[in-house]
């Protein structure tokens, strides 16, 4: 499976069903739906950016924060939940 379909399978059914009725009313919604693809997609590579540089802090300085390491992901995308 190629990148590109694996990351379509990765988005929300939500916006997948939104991009066929886009495609078939018109341009201004398919303007609108790909902005939305182009927002989700970079909130997602934010997302594991934030990730890998927390994976990355030493222990000692993630405890001072008050984050432990397996509550990274948790954290981050509670983080992200209120960009949207």
């Amino acid at each position: 499976m190629s990148d590109l379909t694996t990351a379509w399978s990765a988005v929300p059914r939500s916006l997948r069903e939104q991009d066929r009725s886009a495609l078939r009313s018109g341009g201004r919604d398919l303007v609108r739906v790909v902005a939305r693809l182009m927002s989700w997609f970079w909130v997602q590579w934010r997302r594991r950016e934030i990730i890998r540089v927390l994976n990355k802090v030493d222990d000692r300085l993630l405890q001072d924060a008050g984050i432990e390491r397996g509550d990274i992901e948790e954290i981050v995308d509670t983080l992200v939940a209120r960009w949207r």
